[in-house]
Parts: structure tokens; sequence; C-alpha cells
């Protein structure tokens, strides 16, 4: 279950996509659904929520969730995901990961960048959930 949680934190760590409201900067993901991709051709489902928090789906269809932020002057994007409840009782909570931030991006736009590991992945914003 670590494995989930971490899949969840690699994915959103690696995306800079935001919404054209100057106010906030995350708007153009809100209500829709970011497919990024690595190189691997694995595709992970994320829904970001104005809330703070998300909610995804791995390539192999294993949920997960957590929360994300923009920092730094919006120059960074960083999550954390949640630990599964079914997680066992010794495992480590899940660390914080931050990226760089490229945005903004509404539904309709695909774009390359590099993930936390520094290996290239695809990132597009769907419209709808």
């Amino acid at each position: 279950m670590r494995k989930i949680a971490l899949w969840g934190v690699t994915a959103l760590f690696a995306m800079g996509f935001a919404g054209a409201a100057m106010a906030d900067d995350m708007a153009g993901a809100y209500g829709n659904t970011v497919v990024v991709t690595n190189a691997k051709g694995e595709s992970y489902k994320l829904w970001i929520k104005d809330d703070g928090t998300f909610s995804g789906e791995s390539a192999k269809g294993e949920k997960f969730t957590g929360k994300w932020a923009l920092k730094d002057n919006n120059t960074k994007y960083c999550s954390i995901a949640d630990l599964p409840a079914d997680a066992p009782k010794d495992t480590p909570a899940p660390k914080e990961s931050c990226s760089e931030f490229k945005g903004p991006h509404k539904a309709g736009d695909k774009w390359e960048q590099m993930d936390a590991n520094n290996e290239k992945i695809t990132v597009e914003i769907k419209a709808g959930m």
C-alpha cells in the first residue's frame, strides 16, 4: 500500500498546471481530469480540488489521496500523499515532495516536462471528471 501513496506523490509533484484565473493558479485543474503519463507509458489520473486536496488513480487502478500546495511564490508545486488506511502500522508517512511549477494551463492543454525524478512525463488536462 505504501507504493500506492508514493505513486500519487510522484505523479503529482511532476505536474505544472494552472488556470487562467489570476487569483488561483490551479483553477484550470479544478473540475477536470489531469492525466500524467511517464516514459514507460503508464498513465495516472488526478483530480485536484480547490481545498488543497487531491485524489487519483494509478495506471493499475489503485486509488490514492493527498494534499497539495503551491509554494515559493507559485514557482513550486508540492504534494504529499495520504498513508492508506490499511497500511501496516510501522509504515512511515509519505514525505512532501516539490517540483517546478509550470503554468498556467487549462482543460485541453498538453505539455511535456520533467518529474521529481528528473524523468520526462507528459501532462494533459482533460475537461470534466
